[in-house]
């Protein structure tokens, strides 16, 4: 009896193990099947193409319904075409995309010579020499390629994010590895429709290089920083302001502009006196540190203003009251001698802009 009973409990205690085992064992198996999957596949993908020596490339293969916008190649009878003697590559007639002559070129069985991996079909596409030997030397294009799926009834599209250079000694560019052979064969993969056919096709955009520009600087050094200009018969001037001729200083034209009777806040009071730039465009943004003066003719003691600042709508810089009525005809101030006024300004920085083509 012992012994019976003996038996019977151990069965219990062996059936109990395995099932909290069972237990934990399905509630990791739950855990397992429920993480992400790592391998799934997406629209864009970097893959490591044999053509970038061994670097990875940012291709990206991306469905779409659009076509191709810029040459289209079909193959028919893709199959005969790829195992036939000899049948390296398709080459097809030139195409114009932003003013140069290209060509889509289609290995069915992989660029061997250029060391993509065999067995996968390669497309290029390149452009015509002749228009590289004239200027420019270069062209950047951004490049996709398309090959049809019927299942899908959409392009995959391959393309990278830079625009890529084309030049007399690389006039070509593309994908050695854009699908294995077998895959595009498969009629059940999509590739081959209405028989044996496959479409492919490429967009080329070409990209402008830039060929205008500006270059803006500071005065590096000056060798002339003085205009002097001289305003004779002053209590006679009726106008309501004069201009000095212009004159060049460190490459840019100036002028200067004195108001007899005062300039807005300065009118029936002072005498009023700018520099201003000449032939200026009207995009012009000019920083200009400079002195104007009104020269004491008996002594040093000038009257002397600064002016430093970015240019305004008029890219004019100077005082409405520079000098009050009261000063400058005080002959002890010595401003005006013989009815002669000398003005003067002195250049300390300014700002120079080139535009390219001028």
């Amino acid at each position: 009896m012992f012994q019976e009973e003996k038996r019977k409990t151990n069965y219990g205690a062996i059936g109990l193990a395995c099932f909290i085992s069972c237990f934990f064992a399905f509630q990791f198996m739950k855990i397992v099947t429920t993480q992400p999957s790592t391998t799934t596949t997406s629209s864009i993908a970097v893959i490591d193409s044999p053509m970038s020596s061994q670097k990875l490339s940012d291709r990206r293969e991306i469905w779409r319904v659009i076509p191709p916008s810029t040459y289209c190649l079909k193959i028919e009878s893709f199959i005969k075409f790829a195992t036939s003697p000899n049948a390296e590559k398709y080459e097809s007639r030139p195409f114009q995309s932003g003013g140069y002559n290209w060509t889509l070129i289609v290995y069915p069985k992989g660029n061997i010579k250029e060391g993509a991996p065999l067995n996968y079909v390669s497309m290029y596409v390149q452009i015509d020499n002749s228009t590289l030997l004239n200027s420019p030397k270069e062209v950047y294009a951004e490049v996709k390629f398309f090959i049809y799926n019927r299942k899908e009834d959409k392009y995959l599209t391959y393309q990278e994010t830079d625009a890529k250079r084309f030049f007399l000694f690389k006039p070509y560019w593309g994908y050695g590895n854009v699908r294995p052979y077998t895959d595009v064969a498969n009629p059940n993969a999509g590739w081959l429709f209405d028989g044996d056919n496959v479409l492919f096709g490429v967009d080329v955009f070409v990209t402008e290089v830039f060929n205008k520009w500006e270059v803006f600087s500071f005065t590096k050094s000056l060798h002339d920083r003085l205009y002097k200009w001289t305003l004779p018969n002053f209590s006679s001037l009726e106008k309501q302001y004069y201009v000095s001729d212009k004159f060049v200083i460190g490459g840019r034209s100036w002028a200067l502009k004195v108001y007899p009777s005062g300039d807005g806040e300065g009118q029936g009071n002072s005498l009023s006196l700018y520099v201003f730039a000449v032939d200026v465009k009207p995009y012009d943004k000019i920083y200009l540190k400079a002195k104007l003066r009104i020269i004491n003719q008996r002594d040093s003691k000038h009257v002397e203003k600064k002016v430093e600042s970015w240019s305004d709508q008029a890219n004019s810089w100077g005082y409405q009251k520079f000098v009050p009525f009261a000063d400058l005809k005080d002959t002890s101030k010595g401003l005006l001698v013989n009815d002669t006024l000398k003005m003067e300004i002195e250049f300390e920085d300014f700002s120079n802009t080139k535009y390219f083509p001028s």
